[in-house]
């Protein structure tokens, strides 16, 4: 099965294509009669023409689900999304792992052959990170592709995460990756993208760039055709398929639901107002670096409403934003003065 295709242009000229699909468990039929590539990705020598295979396939080392046990590669074998980097004159192959809401890479010397398992870089629900599991996940989970990009001395992380309660409505993301020279950290999620630092702690800012979004019950995998409702929060557009900023805002804002967004630097801010629609009924109740800053009266109404209440917040802070009480609000927007 030939998948996800991403393809190196090498320094020298030549030109290689990476591919695969891993779910060993997939019937044929769903694969249009092939079969998933159980020993994980392959490569492909391409001619400069990018038609003409010149070597391949070859399977580069990155183990599949059936080969994986017992090695670095178990429990982040491969999926699919291949993607190739070269930096330092090493390979970096990104791939999606085979829990699906992770990046992950493995290194090499050669285009070709000898890959072995580097780590996670990124994952949707910020699962590893600070000790984070899959069913204590802090966002949606679902299939995620993505790529890396140096720049100078930066390294970033290109990604998408889930929007609209399903796993084909996805949102483009970014994070700025940390690199020793040998080894890239995990990211964690922020809502500063390619801000290059921490946000204003100032001005007005759309719900949508939470970074951390989960409810009383937690969050789910997203899936193709059922939706689950009830108390769960999720990200979506005013519009059917815009995406553009003033479109997104947070919907289902209900008891239980938080909303998170790393991070502000804050100088003097003393006050924070909130943009809501719908019934309400409740608070909520806003945390700065898990003390709480400041606590919002919600009350019962029906249309679009700006309230607000007095804020106390200093340097670098992660803010969080949690609804305590009946009712149920669009969550629009946030305002720091």
């Amino acid at each position: 099965m030939q998948f996800d295709p991403g393809v190196l242009v090498d320094d020298d000229g030549k030109v290689y294509m990476y591919t695969g699909f891993g779910p060993v468990n997939y019937p044929s039929f769903l694969l249009g009669g092939h079969k998933a590539s159980e020993h994980g990705a392959m490569g492909f020598e391409l001619d400069t023409d990018m038609l003409t295979v010149k070597q391949g396939p070859v399977y580069i080392g990155v183990k599949g689900k059936k080969e994986g046990k017992g090695t670095p590669y178990e429990g982040h074998e491969f999926f699919e999304a291949s993607s190739m980097r070269k930096f330092g004159g090493k390979y970096y192959f990104v791939y999606s792992s085979c829990v699906n809401h992770e990046l992950c890479y493995a290194v090499s010397d050669n285009p070709l052959e000898g890959f072995e398992y580097g780590g996670v870089l990124v994952s949707i629900g910020d699962v590893g990170v600070d000790g984070v599991t899959a069913d204590k996940a802090r966002g949606y989970l679902g299939n995620t592709h993505g790529g890396m990009l140096n720049i100078g001395d930066d390294y970033y992380i290109f990604y998408h995460r889930q929007t609209n309660r399903n796993s084909f409505s996805r949102q483009a993301c970014a994070e700025k990756l940390k690199f020793d020279g040998e080894k890239f950290a995990q990211a964690r999620l922020t809502s500063c993208g390619l801000n290059g630092g921490p946000l204003a702690g100032k001005g007005e800012y759309g719900a949508h760039i939470a970074c951390n979004l989960f409810s009383k019950k937690g969050t789910y995998f997203c899936g193709v055709f059922k939706k689950r409702k009830g108390c769960y929060p999720y990200l979506t557009q005013t519009g059917k398929d815009r995406m553009s900023d003033p479109d997104q805002y947070i919907a289902n804002f209900c008891d239980g639901a938080t909303a998170v967004y790393r991070y502000f630097d804050f100088d003097g801010a003393n006050r924070i107002d909130v943009k809501v629609r719908g019934k309400g009924g409740g608070k909520i109740i806003v945390r700065a670096n898990g003390e709480p800053a400041a606590e919002i009266d919600v009350p019962r109404g029906q249309g679009e409403r700006v309230l607000g209440a007095t804020f106390a917040a200093s340097g670098v802070c992660e803010l969080s934003f949690t609804y305590v009480g009946k009712g149920r609000v669009d969550f629009l927007s946030f305002t720091l003065a």
